[in-house]
């Protein structure tokens, strides 16, 4: 019995990751919904889903997690992560934004946020968007990439990534609330191309995820406009820019690194990195 559910489960993990992150976290909305208490718990169905099936395929939880200790990456991954990639995020959608509306940046919105940056940053890495990526990079990603190119792979956890934040939609004053599905839906692409690269190029290292995926949230406080900072509301124009320039970013790295890697290696993650155990291997994985 045992070994049928673990062939079972070897040979579907990735749609089954798929789709346990999403029931959990939907479970956990309803269940908010229901209650009219708003928890932080959802935010982990990424992250439950990929332990789960780690063990029930019967690989190595062990080395799944010790991804996010992989942190000899070079100190310029550390920079593109924290500052490059999100300042030329911020940078160009700011610039976009001015050529669409003719509206000055205002500056002098900046220093009464500069305060919140730390903060918010450690709140994203160590409870919110950051622990996502123990599932959608350190699971999903390796699997995809060994049946599609890092770009369908990018694709395919964009979209799934931004279906998983649906329920979001429905609830009043939160950032999902006020922008268009389709723009969103756009950015988590753009968004998760860029991961990809992160990831790829950094031998499969989910802190450089994580800290990238922190510092694009809070990257959100450096936009030089009118924004609620309470649920980081943002104007049309301001949405509009910011999805052009996630995707033409996105589609640069692509071109200059190739859409089949998406990386600065030869070689990139897959199921044996993060300790998985694929369809065709035998049970040999250290369970841990």
């Amino acid at each position: 019995m045992k070994t049928d559910l673990q062939a079972f489960t070897r040979s579907h993990q990735i749609t089954l990751f798929f789709l346990f992150a999403i029931a959990f976290t939907w479970t956990i909305h309803g269940l908010e919904f229901i209650a009219g208490l708003p928890t932080p718990f959802g935010v982990l169905g990424p992250l439950v889903a990929a332990a789960f099936l780690t063990w029930v395929t019967g690989g190595s939880l062990r080395q799944w997690a010790g991804q996010v200790l992989i942190w000899r990456t070079g100190l310029r991954w550390y920079l593109i992560a924290i500052v490059g990639l999100p300042v030329v995020l911020v940078a160009g959608s700011t610039v976009l934004y001015v050529i669409l509306t003719g509206d000055p940046p205002r500056l002098e919105l900046l220093p009464g946020r500069t305060g919140l940056i730390a903060g918010y940053f450690l709140f994203q890495f160590f409870l919110m968007g950051g622990l996502e990526e123990f599932g959608w990079r350190g699971f999903a990603l390796p699997r995809l990439q060994e049946r599609y190119t890092a770009l369908i792979a990018s694709v395919v956890i964009g979209i799934v990534w931004a279906v998983w934040h649906a329920p979001l939609f429905f609830v009043p004053g939160t950032f999902y609330s006020q922008i268009h599905p389709a723009l969103y839906l756009f950015q988590t692409i753009g968004t998760s191309v860029m991961i990809t690269w992160v990831y790829n190029s950094t031998g499969g290292s989910v802190l450089l995820a994580m800290l990238f995926h922190a510092a694009s949230n809070v990257s959100m406080l450096l936009y030089p406009y009118e924004i609620d900072i309470e649920v980081i509301e943002t104007p049309l124009a301001v949405d509009v820019s910011m999805t052009i320039v996630y995707l033409v970013v996105a589609a640069l790295l692509v071109v200059v690194y190739g859409g089949r890697k998406l990386s600065t290696r030869e070689t990139i993650p897959g199921t044996e990195h993060t300790g998985g155990v694929s369809a065709n291997q035998s049970n040999t994985s250290e369970t841990g």
